[in-house]
């Protein structure tokens, strides 16, 4: 799928500070990890709520998300159940895709 560049402010990956990162369109489904690994965050076209797995194990259910939100978040997968957002990017720190 096509990579597209979103710009942030003073987003903070660990102890590295990083002001662009890159998406990859993703499709919500129930039990296939995130093709390029764990994101750091997500970012939707429209809003909605979003599930699915973090890296660590646990489950998440984001809620009220709206267009153009940016979420740090350490998913490895996002749930068709439950997630109401569509044109869901799941984002990497720029250049390490």
């Amino acid at each position: 799928m096509p990579r597209q560049l979103f710009s942030t402010l003073g987003y903070t990956l660990g102890a590295k500070e990083t002001s662009e990162l890159e998406g990859v369109a993703t499709t919500a489904t129930n039990s296939t990890n995130l093709a390029s690994g764990p994101c750091t965050g997500i970012y939707v076209t429209v809003g909605g709520n979003v599930a699915g797995t973090l890296a660590s194990g646990g489950t998440f259910l984001l809620t009220g998300l709206i267009a153009g939100q940016i979420v740090k978040i350490n998913a490895s997968i996002i749930a068709a159940d439950l997630t109401t957002a569509t044109g869901i990017y799941a984002l990497y720190p720029a250049g390490n895709l």
